[in-house]
């Protein structure tokens, strides 16, 4: 969660929200921010800014993305749907993802984010799946490549897109962070509203998502 409270290695105010990390150093002192607060080594870093998104879900998912959408946030975000099951777009689903006006707040945003995020690997998936689409991926992969900003080699990426193909999971199991019941609600000065957690806790259950 972007309000999780963590101490940002190197930074003169000690912790803060974790997305303060990114705005100081970068993907490169998030990453360093992970593996000490959660002992998470993480190897790879993309960054998509809102009109990346954008155009990303058209490319990844043309036929557009189904969601179950409530009036709190056609009202709020003005989406053009009606309430309940939709197939949404690039702009409208960039709405979607962002909502969080509700009494979920940040937890209802990313159960969302979560959802929609499954849901363009399975489009992207059944996309590239025949003969056609497999001969149109390094076009799809330069394509979506020009919308994001990562540490990613090209030559890796060109060898992930069949592995993706042949070896795609049943299905996909998500996390959040903080876990249920490991974090409460606390203000700082220097932070304002944060989710200050239980890293023991925390620590725990990211070791035992990533055995699995």
């Amino acid at each position: 969660m972007r309000d999780s409270y963590v101490k940002i290695p190197g930074n003169k105010s000690g912790y803060n929200k974790i997305n303060a990390a990114y705005y100081y150093g970068g993907g490169e002192l998030l990453k360093k921010t992970i593996r000490e607060n959660f002992d998470v080594k993480v190897d790879h870093v993309a960054v998509i800014d809102f009109q990346g998104f954008v155009k990303m879900v058209d490319l990844l998912a043309p036929g557009g993305v189904a969601v179950n959408v409530d009036q709190e946030i056609i009202d709020d975000m003005s989406i053009q749907a009606s309430v309940g099951k939709n197939v949404l777009h690039g702009e409208e689903l960039l709405k979607y993802v962002r909502f969080r006006h509700d009494d979920e707040s940040d937890f209802g945003r990313v159960e969302r984010q979560q959802e929609v995020m499954v849901q363009l690997k399975t489009a992207f998936i059944n996309q590239i799946s025949s003969f056609e689409g497999m001969a149109a991926l390094p076009g799809i992969i330069e394509q979506g490549l020009s919308y994001l900003d990562t540490d990613i080699g090209l030559k890796t990426i060109m060898e992930m897109g069949p592995k993706a193909v042949f070896h795609t999971p049943d299905t996909v199991e998500t996390l959040r962070v903080p876990v249920e019941g490991s974090f409460k609600d606390e203000i700082y000065p220097q932070s304002g509203a944060v989710l200050e957690m239980d890293y023991t806790k925390n620590k725990k259950a990211l070791q035992e998502f990533f055995a699995k």
